[in-house]
């Protein structure tokens, strides 16, 4: 029953007049806020009223100049008897709204909502947050992989469902955008030379340092960065404002013997070191960052963790030919993958990056926020019609 791959089919027009309330823990800013506000502006767009109830927060005017109205809800109340309370007010509340839909994002609010969509006879759509959450009409699973643990733990419940997507924003993922000139003033901020070509780490934790610089001692003792064709530095890029005075990393440096090949930034535009990097280093653990590296078509290494091993929003092989890949998946206790990687991707010709630069940003769009979107508005739309 999931919409996964069919979204651009879905008929947005059964949406038309109907009244949807998202529910949401707060509006400050993080991944549920956006993709609150952008599912709303959707709704907007397909000529649906779009409520949103929740806490205050820093997106509250966002939502409203994007054609959202926001009723404050104190959906995570500390005392039990409000929470219990929470039910009847928000039965009411959607009530009074004529609420046709309920999408409670989180766990937050979860049991006032399935209270009121039972109460008013209207669909309930849930994201996974665990086992409580497969009462709700339609369940929303954020990778394939809890998805079909969910189908193998419930089949009977599986036409309830479906595949989702934690979208993100592009808009400013455009390499065509950055110029020669913010590349050259972020390097000599960096006080990178002209020539080097950096393997720049991007938001990458902490204890993710040693791995790091372990794949570069790899290539230094293969000579790779004597290399006079391809001079290459890896660069750790850390928080803006970082103390960059002699920390761990340093110290872990000097003493692998990796002083003239390695170092440790503070800041600088995310999106113009994608650009300046023949490999940006990204995290499992927040897949946004890929979608965003190869949205500007930076070959990108994803840095897989004991907890984080699943890894959907690159392509690389044996999930794909070596031709279709977008970059390269790295195992968590394997530094030398990512020593191999880089060095292919130093190797790279120009017409060879070219091309994984167009199935970068290709693939990049299938993760984005308009899919996202795309995506939610058809699940909704099947509750009022949509096979």
């Amino acid at each position: 029953m999931t919409p996964w791959g069919d979204e651009d089919n879905a008929d947005h027009q059964l949406l038309a007049g109907r009244t949807i309330l998202q529910l949401i823990a707060t509006l400050e800013p993080g991944p549920d806020a956006s993709a609150c506000i952008e599912i709303a502006a959707a709704l907007e767009e397909a000529g649906a009223r779009a409520l949103v109830a929740g806490g205050e927060g820093a997106l509250v005017s966002e939502l409203q100049a994007r054609g959202g109205v926001f009723l404050p809800f104190d959906l995570t109340p500390r005392n039990p008897l409000t929470l219990s309370f929470n039910r009847s007010r928000l039965t009411a509340l959607a009530q009074s709204e004529g609420a046709e839909l309920i999408h409670v994002r989180g766990e937050a609010g979860f049991a006032a909502a399935l209270h009121a969509a039972r109460r008013l006879r209207i669909p309930l759509i849930a994201e996974d947050f665990g086992p409580a959450a497969i009462e709700a009409d339609t369940l929303i699973f954020f990778s394939q992989e809890a998805l079909d643990g969910a189908e193998a733990a419930w089949p009977h419940l599986a036409r309830r469902f479906v595949r989702g997507l934690r979208g993100v924003d592009l808009r400013a993922c455009a390499a065509q955008a950055i110029d020669s000139e913010r590349v050259r003033k972020l390097r000599e901020g960096w006080g990178v030379r002209p020539h080097e070509r950096l393997v720049v780490g991007l938001d990458l934790p902490g204890d993710r340092q040693k791995f790091f610089l372990a794949a570069a001692q790899q290539l230094a003792k293969r000579n790779v960065f004597e290399n006079e064709a391809q001079e290459a530095r890896f660069v750790w890029r850390d928080v803006e404002g970082a103390d960059l005075t002699s920390g761990p990393f340093e110290a872990e440096a000097r003493q692998m013997g990796l002083d003239r090949h390695v170092m440790r930034v503070a800041g600088g535009d995310r999106a113009v070191a994608c650009v300046a990097s023949v490999l940006v280093a990204t995290p499992a653990a927040d897949p946004r960052v890929a979608v965003e590296t190869q949205a500007l078509g930076a070959p990108t290494a994803v840095l897989q963790s004991a907890a984080d091993q699943s890894v959907e929003t690159l392509l690389a092989p044996p999930q794909v030919d070596p031709a279709k890949r977008t970059g390269w998946i790295i195992a968590p206790d394997s530094p030398s993958s990512l020593a191999r990687a880089a060095e292919e991707a130093l190797r790279l010709g120009a017409t060879r990056r070219e091309r994984m630069a167009l199935r970068a940003t290709e693939n990049a769009r299938a993760f984005s926020s308009e899919r996202m979107s795309a995506l939610t508005l058809a699940t909704y739309a099947r509750h009022f019609g949509a096979v």
